[in-house]
């Protein structure tokens, strides 16, 4: 019963958002949409932003399951495969001004966690920081380049920049 709650609500809010900005969805319009009652969604959720959180987290940790068990696992190519092929979804929120939700779930899967050393913290954030920048760019640039091309333009600068530390 709470997975159907929390899948209802999702469908609906991400629906709502194509025509509305997250803004301006009431609470009460999201759960009518939905087919569930108010304390329904505030038994799962506090806020509209947490239902996105959690739906970007849930694809990202979808996408990750599946993409380690494949032979020839390439982590930028596949990443940037994700992205374009939810870009659909992305793109609604980069132009809802929601990006930053997607920062969140770059940060859960690969970020500073708690326990690391100094250096394993710095380099986590670099490294998800640097990923949401890239992956920010890309959407505000329309994903005019291929996953592929993302990947090789990021192999690139990373090379680009082991080079001028030598």
């Amino acid at each position: 019963r709470n997975l159907y709650v929390i899948e209802h609500i999702t469908a609906s809010l991400f629906k709502l958002m194509k025509t509305k900005r997250l803004l301006d969805i009431t609470i009460g319009e999201l759960c009518n949409d939905a087919g569930v009652g108010r304390a329904s969604f505030y038994r799962n959720f506090k806020t509209k932003e947490e239902v996105v959180s959690r739906e970007l987290k849930r694809r990202l940790d979808c996408w990750w399951l599946d993409s380690i068990a494949k032979p020839d696992f390439d982590f930028t190519k596949a990443l940037f495969e994700h992205y374009y092929k939810e870009r659909n979804v992305f793109m609604l929120l980069h132009r809802q001004g929601l990006s930053y939700l997607n920062l969140e779930s770059i940060r859960s899967a690969c970020g500073p966690k708690p326990g690391m050393s100094g250096i394993q913290a710095y380099q986590a954030a670099f490294i998800a920081y640097g990923l949401y920048g890239w992956i920010e760019q890309w959407f505000e640039r329309g994903m005019k380049e291929s996953p592929e091309e993302m990947s090789e333009l990021l192999k690139r600068a990373g090379a680009a920049s082991a080079q001028k530390e030598q």
